[in-house]
C-alpha cells in the first residue's frame, strides 16, 4: 500500500463562492478489477493534503472546481497540479471522460440542465509505480499566459520526460510503458464569443503524433496552427499537445502532460470615406476606420504621410484615431480619423494607413489597410465672357 501526496496550488479566481458547493479533488482507481471514487472536498486557494491509498497499477487525480461569480464565464481559469502537470481550460466544461488505468467512465456532474451548478474540470493527473511523468511547455513570441498566439505566427513546444522504464531492464513487468505517445488535438472557438462549443463540437485530433522513448528533454522549434477552417488568417481556437502512456488493456491509455495554446485571428481593417483614385477639392473629412479582430494586446492607430502608399513609411500619428487593448481576446473597434488638415499644408497626393502593433514583428507596426486620395484646391473654370453695347 501506497499514499501519494498531492500538492494542489489553485489560482486565486478558484474560490469556492457557492454556499451550496465545495471544489473537491476526485480519486479514480482500479481495484481488483473494480473502479473504485473517492472524491475529497476543498475550502481553500492553497494548501496540501494527502490522497486515498493508492493500490493497484494506479489512479487519477482530478481538480474539480465551481465557477466564480466574480469571473467572465469566458475567463481561462488555471491551476497546477504538483510539479509536473499545469492545465488551462474553458469554463464549460461538465463531463468527465477517462479512458485510462483500464477505467473507462462518462459522467454528468450535476444536473446538464442547470450549467451553474456543474464543476469545472481543472486539471488531471496520472500516477503510479511504473508510469512516467512528461512536462509539457508551449510558448510562443507573446509571452501572456495562458499561451497563446496569433494566426499567422509559429510557437514553440518542449517536452520533458522523467521516470520512463527502460525495456531491457529485468525489473520491470511486461506490462509497464515504455515509450510516450504525444498527440496533438485541437478546438474551435465561437467567433464572437471566443469560447468553444458547449456541446463538445468542433474537436479532433490531428493525425501527426510523436513516440518518445527515452527520457530527456525533446523540442520542437517553429510550429503554426491548423485549425481546420477555409481562411487560415483568421482561425480561432486552440491546440494542445498532450504526452500519455499505455496502461492496462490494449486501448488504455493515462494522460502525464499536456500544455495548451490559444489561436487568434489576424487583424483586418477597412477605410471608409476615402474612395479609390479619390480626389478632392479640400481636406477630406468623415473618415473612419473599422478595425475586426484586434488581438487582445496591441495599440492601433492611423497615421498619413504625403505620397503614394509605401511599406515602411514614417508617417504622422492621427490622435483621434489612436486604440489599445490588453485583454484575454480580440476585440473589434470603429476609429474616427479626423483633423487631417494639420498635416495637409500643400495639394497633392496623401496616403492614410492603419497599423497595428503586437508582440509580434519586434513590436513594430504592421500595416492593416490603407487608402490614397489627392487633394486639388485649385478651381478651373472655363468659358467665355462677352458683352454688348447698345448703340
Amino acid at each position: 500500500m501506497k499514499v501519494y501526496p498531492v500538492s494542489f496550488l489553485l489560482a486565486a479566481a478558484l474560490s469556492c463562492s457557492s454556499a451550496h458547493a465545495v471544489d473537491f479533488i476526485r480519486q479514480i482507481q482500479l481495484i481488483r478489477g473494480q473502479t473504485v471514487v473517492y472524491d475529497t472536498p476543498i475550502s481553500w486557494k492553497t494548501g496540501d493534503l494527502r490522497s486515498q491509498p493508492l493500490k493497484g497499477d494506479g489512479a487519477i487525480f482530478q481538480l474539480y472546481a465551481y465557477d466564480d461569480p466574480a469571473l467572465s464565464p469566458f475567463t481561462l481559469a488555471d491551476a497546477n497540479l504538483g510539479q509536473a502537470v499545469h492545465a488551462n481550460v474553458s469554463l464549460d466544461s461538465h463531463l468527465v471522460d477517462v479512458d485510462a488505468l483500464g477505467i473507462h467512465l462518462d459522467i454528468f456532474l450535476g444536473d446538464p440542465a442547470d450549467r451553474s451548478s456543474l464543476p469545472k474540470l481543472l486539471a488531471e493527473k496520472a500516477v503510479g509505480t511504473y508510469i512516467p511523468e512528461a512536462q509539457v511547455v508551449i510558448t510562443s513570441e507573446d509571452t501572456y499566459y495562458p499561451p497563446r498566439t496569433r494566426a499567422d505566427q509559429p510557437y514553440q513546444v518542449s517536452i520533458h520526460i522523467n521516470k520512463l522504464p527502460d525495456p531491457a531492464s529485468a525489473d520491470i513487468p511486461p506490462s509497464a510503458p515504455t515509450k510516450v505517445l504525444v498527440s496533438r488535438r485541437y478546438k474551435l472557438y465561437h467567433p464572437t464569443l471566443h469560447i468553444p462549443a458547449p456541446n463538445g463540437s468542433g474537436q479532433g485530433v490531428y493525425s501527426q503524433g510523436l513516440e518518445l522513448k527515452m527520457n530527456g528533454s525533446f523540442s520542437i522549434p517553429s510550429l503554426y496552427q491548423q485549425l481546420p477552417g477555409e481562411q487560415p488568417t483568421k482561425s480561432i481556437g486552440e491546440e494542445t499537445f498532450s504526452a500519455s502512456v499505455k496502461v492496462g488493456n490494449p486501448s488504455a491509455e493515462a494522460n502525464i502532460g499536456a500544455a495548451t495554446i490559444q489561436v487568434w485571428p489576424v487583424a483586418t481593417a477597412t477605410i471608409d470615406g476615402i474612395p479609390d483614385n479619390a480626389k478632392f477639392l479640400n481636406v477630406p473629412e468623415n473618415i473612419s476606420a473599422h478595425l475586426t479582430d484586434l488581438y487582445p494586446d496591441h495599440v492601433t492607430y492611423a497615421r498619413i504621410y504625403k505620397g503614394v502608399a509605401r511599406l515602411g513609411a514614417d508617417g504622422n500619428t492621427i490622435a483621434s484615431s489612436v486604440v489599445q487593448h490588453n485583454t484575454y481576446a480580440p476585440q473589434d473597434a470603429v476609429i474616427p480619423v479626423t483633423g487631417l488638415e494639420e498635416f495637409i499644408d500643400t495639394d497633392g497626393i496623401y496616403t492614410v494607413e492603419v497599423v497595428t502593433v503586437t508582440p509580434f514583428n519586434h513590436r513594430q507596426p504592421e500595416r492593416l489597410a490603407y487608402a490614397t486620395f489627392e487633394v486639388d484646391r485649385t478651381l478651373e473654370v472655363r468659358g467665355s465672357l462677352t458683352s454688348s453695347i447698345d448703340p
